[in-house]
């Protein structure tokens, strides 16, 4: 029974459960990991850093295109064991740009295909159906089918009632309608990391379990090769798939790499197995409540995106082990996302609890993902920053990034997600504790013109701010310089960082200006 998050008992994460869990499926996937594997060899043309779901997509990319004889994978713990094995494995198609777009449908194609040949990636087409509370949502909705025609996904907006036909688990008493993607669905990503793993390893490619990495050595601008706890390998390619560590690894070479990446305290919750629960329950987004939830095993798994985050590992230094990152819940914390998925599914209210997971993600300063060759360094190349969804984008982000390695161009323009947006001052800690605050909560927030990230602000101001800032200006924020975007002409105006009373939807059903 659910009680009020001040009262809810304290309940210890099962990893043991869980490690017994990996156990096994390792011991059906058997061959992954490198218990009995010979020492690094000298040479290799590619080194991962990495063996979560995006490392092991990489690898796999390239052995499909040939190279798995010239690649290999150093994992600093176990392959999978770092954001990969508790991530919530949505799998949906839309997203913010047309890149990441046609990313994620390689990674469902992917999946599927593994699928049809008996590889296990838990891949089920259960499709999405996300969910508007207010007008402006549905505005979003109705642009997201018209975009959809070109973007090759089919989508149907719904009514409240045909909303509740799809899942009848929710209430819709104060829905407006919603838009029902039957394409999404969800994966393993544990489980399609091992797979992809032991696929790649069948065409040549070899995994290092337990392999530090201290060093990336550079020569006239070029990856050189890379020192380790157990040896050090020259290769000519370098792909920093580090996960939440991509920010440090990215400082163990000289130029540094900017990966500006804070992890943050992520939360979701299992219920106990739910009698009678359909196996193909649509994966539900509450986008106003900032939660979610899906069917997992007979359970319901819910989480969601809070308006304001707590960082995690502030001081930098993220542990190697499971138990140190699995964090001690905050059902403090939880409790504004909770309320919403009560709110949302009020039968959960009479349903046991499972286990609360607080286990860490990384975002992005501006909420994308961090793909491409660096700037900095010659066949440096970095596949970071999924914010939760790695095995949504890993199937079409390992193969441009393999592309990019064997071709040096991609079949897609990634300009947007692209590595090298950022500047120096995107990578100091400081600024990302502060700006990661607010960023995973766009994941989910509506999205109105000229709106700002709060924190993180005034880093780089003109001379004549001040005289700007007098006259009525209002900033926006374009490579860390303060831009006046509009000037406000009554001093009763306010403020749209501090609210969005200025925002409107015209009558003509697109975003009007503010007023």
């Amino acid at each position: 029974m659910w009680r009020s998050a001040n009262h809810l008992e304290r309940l210890s994460f099962p990893l043991g459960l869980v490690k017994s869990a990996r156990e096994i499926l390792r011991c059906q996937l058997r061959g992954v990991g490198s218990s009995s594997d010979p020492g690094l060899p000298e040479e290799s043309q590619v080194v991962i850093c990495g063996g979560g779901v995006m490392g092991a997509a990489v690898a796999y990319h390239l052995a499909v295109m040939g190279w798995g004889s010239r690649t290999i994978i150093l994992e600093s713990g176990r392959t999978g064991e770092g954001t990969t094995w508790h991530a919530s494995g949505l799998v949906g198609a839309f997203k913010p740009s047309l890149a990441q777009v046609k990313l994620t449908q390689d990674s469902i194609a992917l999946y599927k295909d593994l699928e049809e040949k008996g590889l296990p990636t838990g891949w089920k087409q259960c499709g999405s159906l996300s969910l508007a509370r207010t007008r402006d949502r549905m505005t979003v909705f109705r642009r997201m089918k018209a975009q959809s025609v070109s973007r090759d996904i089919e989508c149907h907006l719904v009514t409240p009632e045909e909303a509740q036909e799809l899942c009848p688990l929710i209430q819709v008493d104060d829905l407006v309608g919603g838009i029902w993607i039957p394409g999404d669905g969800v994966a393993d990503p544990y489980q399609t990391c091992l797979t992809l793993i032991k696929e790649a390893q069948r065409q040549g490619v070899q995994v290092f379990e337990n392999c530090r990495i201290t060093r990336v050595d550079t020569t006239d601008g070029r990856v050189d090769g890379v020192q380790t706890s157990k040896g050090t390998v020259k290769c000519q390619h370098f792909v920093n798939c580090a996960g939440f560590w991509a920010r440090n690894v990215g400082k163990l070479s000289h130029p540094h790499v900017k990966v500006p990446l804070h992890p943050v305290e992520h939360y979701y919750l299992h219920t106990k197995p739910i009698p009678g629960l359909e196996s193909m329950t649509p994966v539900v987004r509450d986008l106003d409540g900032y939660v979610y939830f899906r069917e997992n095993n007979g359970r319901i798994l819910a989480g969601g995106f809070e308006p304001l985050a707590k960082p995690a590992f502030e001081d930098g230094r993220i542990p190697e082990t499971i138990a140190e990152r699995v964090l001690p819940e905050d059902w403090d914390h939880f409790h504004v996302l909770l309320e919403q998925i009560l709110h949302r599914v009020p039968a959960l209210g009479d349903i046991e609890l499972e286990r609360l997971c607080n286990c860490p993600e990384a975002f992005s300063p501006d909420c994308k993902w961090i793909v491409g060759e660096a700037p900095e360094i010659r066949n440096y190349y970095v596949a970071a920053g999924m914010k939760t969804i790695g095995v949504s984008a890993a199937g079409g982000v390992g193969r441009a990034t393999a592309e990019l390695i064997i071709n040096g161009s991609t079949s897609l323009d990634m300009y947007e997600i692209d590595v090298s947006r950022f500047l120096g001052l995107h990578n100091n800690r400081k600024f990302l504790r502060d700006r990661v605050r607010e960023v995973p909560s766009t994941h989910y927030a509506l999205q109105y013109p000229h709106m700002e990230f709060k924190t993180g602000r005034n880093l780089r101001m003109s001379p004549i701010y001040s005289k700007l800032k007098e006259a009525g200006a209002v900033f926006g924020q374009v490579m860390g310089y303060e831009r006046p975007s509009w000037f406000q002409l009554d001093e009763n105006d306010v403020d749209p960082l501090d609210g969005l009373q200025t925002y409107k939807i015209a009558s003509t059903n697109t975003f009007g200006k503010p007023s």
